[in-house]
């Protein structure tokens, strides 16, 4: 689940295109805390899964439907992205809780 508000912006330090499919790196700060291998972190908008993660930049995979029905089929190195994590289980229940009425 995400809340749609950006944490940070990014920047595309690598892409590989492999056919009809893509690599990226990304290069960022904040949103690399308490991120592992499998979270999801929303690029401009699209869920992509971490593949890896380095010092100051993650990497991710951009699969064909995705290249072909997103704006990520335009991406090109140095171009900035906003990003976005996933909200964790414990985060999304307490806004629930938060915003429950009586």
């Amino acid at each position: 689940m995400f809340t749609g508000i950006i944490e940070e912006i990014g920047k595309i330090e690598k892409i590989e295109k492999k056919g009809n499919s893509a690599s990226l790196v990304i290069t960022c700060d904040k949103v690399l805390n308490g991120t592992k291998i499998g979270d999801s972190i929303a690029v401009n908008g699209i869920c992509l899964t971490v593949t890896k993660i380095n010092k100051n930049s993650y990497e991710t995979d951009i699969m064909p439907e995705t290249m072909k029905r997103s704006s990520l089929k335009d991406i090109q190195k140095g171009d900035f992205v906003n990003l976005e994590r996933a909200l964790k289980i414990e985060e999304r229940l307490r806004r629930a809780y938060r915003f429950r009425t009586y």
